[in-house]
């Protein structure tokens, strides 16, 4: 199988987007909603914040497993190992970090 330089990049890359992505969402979400303007009773919504993680949680372990399947191909390369390692520091990070939003009792 044939795969071009971009689409090789992308797949290596995936994971540590939506780890990125879910990193600005979550802290970002969790800053406004403590902000003297938008305070909320409670601190940040910890259901969509859970809810966010586990969604990150989900795809970067489905795009892990995709990748874990190419590794048996006969012409995988650099990309193939770097999209599983990427996978796997996602899950890694998304889950440390992930953490102490759930966590949060409120805003102080």
């Amino acid at each position: 199988m044939h795969d071009h330089f971009f689409v090789r990049l992308a797949r290596a890359t995936a994971p540590l987007v939506i780890w990125a992505l879910h990193f600005a969402l979550c802290y970002g979400l969790a800053a406004a909603q403590c902000t003297p303007g938008g305070m909320r009773a409670g601190g940040p919504d910890r259901v969509l914040l859970g809810v966010a993680t586990v969604l990150a949680l989900g795809a970067c372990v489905w795009l892990g497993w995709r990748a874990r399947g190419r590794l048996r191909e006969p012409s995988v390369g650099l990309s193939g190992y770097a999209a599983v390692a990427s996978a796997l520091l996602a899950v890694i990070g998304i889950a440390w970090s992930g953490m102490p939003l759930l966590m949060v009792a409120g805003c102080a």
